[in-house]
């Protein structure tokens, strides 16, 4: 009988190498540790399978940690790079965003969206202005908001952030990309890595 064999590690081992965006979209992995397998979704994301014994199949989301700081100090809408997926044609998803950014003046706000390659997208997201205010500003269509925050509790101070958006992907399928920019031209807005996590589903 031939012998098929998969690179293997334990799951802090696997996690480590997704941080490090050394993981292959489509290879799969052994999980030593819980006996499971998980193919890589992208270089730094991975879906492990549920066990047979597992009712439910195990949780439907799949999530990826930015791997690097990532800035953008213009007024349009840049990539978060590390922070993407492949979409299936025909297909709805959810997606969350928790994390923490910074910018480069307390009068620097920012904004947040997702590109698609087809299809229509809705979703918010909330920044806070100041220890008890947050701001909200939305998308209603591809790679664009309809506004920006005006502002953040202090500069260069790590920011909480949450986002949602609904995506309904059309005839063609790709890359649906996390974008953001800053509210002022010049002045810095930065995702933070390590805090800042994407999350997805399929409905």
């Amino acid at each position: 009988m031939p012998s098929l064999a998969h690179k293997r590690g334990t799951r802090s081992q696997i996690d480590a190498a997704a941080s490090a965006s050394q993981l292959r979209t489509g290879e799969v992995y052994l999980i030593t540790d819980e006996a499971r397998l998980t193919v890589g979704t992208a270089i730094n994301a991975h879906e492990p399978v549920a066990k047979q014994s597992e009712a439910g199949g195990g949780d439907a989301w799949t999530w990826q940690k930015l791997p690097a700081d990532v800035s953008n100090s213009t007024v349009t809408l840049a990539a978060a790079t590390g922070l993407s997926f492949t979409a299936a044609a025909n297909t709805s998803y959810l997606i969350h965003l928790y994390g923490a950014l910074q910018t480069a003046a307390t009068t620097t706000g920012a904004a947040l969206a997702v590109d698609v390659p087809s299809g229509q997208v809705v979703g918010q997201a909330h920044i806070s202005a100041s220890a008890t205010t947050i701001q909200t500003i939305e998308q209603i269509a591809d790679n664009a908001t309809t506004g920006v925050t005006t502002g953040v509790r202090a500069a260069n101070t790590n920011i909480p952030v949450f986002a949602w958006f609904r995506v309904d992907i059309g005839a063609t399928g790709g890359t649906v990309q996390l974008q953001f920019r800053s509210e002022v031209a010049g002045s810095a807005v930065t995702l933070k890595a390590g805090l800042t996590a994407m999350g997805r589903r399929a409905i």
